[in-house]
């Protein structure tokens, strides 16, 4: 039984994880431009992902910054980057090449836009 409980355990944990999955959306940039942009809802919170490279800059502009905003980035190998900006936008250094996470929350309808130099 006790076996049975070790196994069982941490599936427990990743029930509320998977009910309760936020949506998923890619980020594509148009021909020639470095940015690419979102206008929808994030009041239950959403997920994008970005191919970059290493060692861009990526900025997150958000249209409306009260109270929407990026709650982290995670590199292509699990590394969370951290915010380096100083002013009403969100601006990252990558380290690793590949597929990046970007997770943001906010009080409702919101235009973002994601750019990477």
């Amino acid at each position: 039984m006790k076996h049975i409980l070790k196994l069982l355990l941490p599936l427990l944990f990743l029930l509320p994880l998977t009910a309760n999955a936020m949506p998923t959306t890619p980020i594509k940039f148009s021909k020639g431009s470095y940015c690419g942009s979102f206008t929808g809802d994030l009041s239950k919170g959403r997920i994008f992902t970005i191919d970059l490279d290493a060692n861009q800059e990526f900025i997150v502009y958000s249209a409306t910054l009260d109270g929407d905003g990026v709650e982290f980035v995670i590199d292509s190998k699990g590394v969370y980057l951290e915010d380096q900006s100083t002013a009403d936008n969100y601006f990252f250094l990558t380290k690793n090449k590949g597929l990046h996470t970007i997770q943001m929350i906010g009080r409702g309808f919101t235009e973002v836009k994601f750019c990477a130099y």
